[in-house]
């Protein structure tokens, strides 16, 4: 009785082994098939653009192999194996098309990503360095936009409903020349619109004896073109790397588009560590001048690349940490790591309300942002400015 009750328990569980394990094959096959065929749709959809016929007939006949074939793998139809392996021969077709899509350089750029730094040592002083093709716009309002009320508490979205509120009244792009052993800190801005999980993330360096000059890793977009999450995934947007003045990279957010915008200093680095981050941007810059490069939503964006070259800095200070990825978070990040300077009875919900720009230049005019330095000043009032280290870490 024992020995049939054995049997009986091994024919039951071969049993449901032999129902369970083909339900789980068709939904792991049906999962990479939608997230594959999405995919290929996605790259349809953006780069056959100019030529809308032909990306709807694309974009109908790849949903109609997408969906038969996921029947029949769902059905067990007897033609299942054979479809599967058209859809993958397809797909495969699809993905050596994308590997080989090149950026470009020679596209009708918007004026703002028009341009991208480049720069030169001087031959007798290597701490001198000449910056090429840095911005200095003046950014105005529309005159009939709808009225910015700068919020007076931490606030994560745009200050007006609607975008395109900004026009560039002067395009400038200037010649900067910087003296790199006067580096005495470095400043991260982020900038909110959409809530607080996602921010763009700028880099300002200040100097002893001279205004601060931003960097900021940007996609760059075409006349008419405007930012997409899921078209940063296949290859739409190249990337720049902007190199500008605060009164233009800056005030536009906060005081033009009406984005949220929060400035955090950073303590406990070197000046030999700052100096690397600088000629990291410069050669980051450089490269793109030699040759263009995609921007990638997840992986190389406007956060990622700084962490990156932080990382390759000092990878114990900025260790890798998802909230990189969510980019509105890393603020608290830098916190946590002990990098926001030391400040008695400031925790992380107080740095947000002290380092919340837009209540301080709430009545910032254009006509005060033509002192090059002033809303440089007003930005920072009430944040602490640490020292560099002197030893390297």
């Amino acid at each position: 009785m024992s020995q049939f009750s054995l049997f009986t328990q091994s024919d039951s569980d071969s049993t449901l082994s032999q129902r369970v394990i083909p339900i789980l094959v068709k939904v792991v096959l049906s999962v990479l098939m939608l997230l594959t065929a999405f995919w290929a749709g996605l790259i349809f959809w953006v780069h056959l653009n100019d030529h809308p016929i032909l990306r709807g007939l694309a974009v109908a006949m790849w949903a109609s192999i997408s969906t038969v074939t996921l029947y029949f793998v769902i059905s067990q139809h007897r033609l299942w194996q054979r479809w599967l392996a058209g859809y993958g021969i397809f797909w495969l077709l699809v993905a050596a098309w994308f590997a080989w899509l090149p950026a470009k350089q020679d596209r009708p750029w918007m004026a703002e990503v028009s341009q991208i730094l480049s720069y030169q040592q001087d031959a007798e002083d290597p701490n001198l360095v000449t910056i090429y093709n840095v911005r200095d716009f003046d950014w105005v309002r529309k005159s009939d936009a709808q009225e910015l009320i700068q919020p007076t508490q931490p606030y994560y979205y745009k200050a007006v409903d609607k975008g395109g509120q900004d026009v560039v009244l002067n395009e400038r792009w200037r010649e900067r020349t910087v003296d790199i052993s006067k580096l005495s800190g470095i400043d991260i801005i982020n900038s909110y619109w959409m809530g607080e999980q996602i921010a763009h993330t700028l880099l300002s360096f200040r100097f002893e004896d001279d205004r601060p000059l931003s960097f900021s890793i940007e996609i760059r977009k075409e006349q008419d073109e405007s930012f997409s999450v899921f078209g940063g995934f296949v290859k739409q947007f190249e990337m720049a790397v902007v190199a500008s003045e605060e009164r233009d990279i800056v005030y536009t957010r906060s005081n033009v588009r009406g984005e949220q915008v929060y400035m955090f200093p950073l303590q406990g680095l070197s000046r030999e560590q700052v100096q690397a981050l600088f000629w990291a941007y410069l050669q980051q810059g450089e490269a793109l001048q030699q040759e263009a490069k995609w921007y990638n939503t997840l992986l190389r964006n406007c956060t990622t690349v700084i962490f990156d070259m932080l990382r390759q800095i000092d990878d114990k200070v900025f260790p890798w940490d998802y909230r990189v990825l969510m980019s509105g978070y890393v603020p608290n990040y830098l916190y946590d790591q002990g990098v926001l300077p030391d400040q008695a009875d400031w925790d992380i919900s107080q740095w947000y309300v002290k380092a919340h720009i837009n209540p301080k230049v709430a009545d910032f005019s254009y006509e005060d942002n033509q002192d090059l330095e002033a809303f440089s000043k007003q930005i920072r009032e009430g944040l602490p400015r640490p020292s560099l280290n002197q030893i390297t870490h």
